[in-house]
């Protein structure tokens, strides 16, 4: 007989949705892409790592 499978206590199932990363879709003009294509060559970071950065900012600029 098997054992039955524990279902996910809500604390385990919160960090494990806190961990895995969600997809987003940012649609920015040529220019723009143009002059973040240019900060990532510079700064040798990716397009992900900067706009997470700048997200984290307005959103502690917001209160959120």
């Amino acid at each position: 007989m098997k054992k039955p499978v524990s279902r996910p206590t809500r604390k385990k199932t919160e960090k494990l949705a806190a961990e895995k990363p969600i997809a987003l879709t940012v649609k920015i003009d040529n220019k723009t892409y143009i002059r973040l294509s240019t900060v990532r060559a510079k700064e040798r970071k990716t397009a992900q790592e900067i706009l997470t950065e700048a997200l984290y900012a307005y959103l502690d600029h917001a209160g959120a």
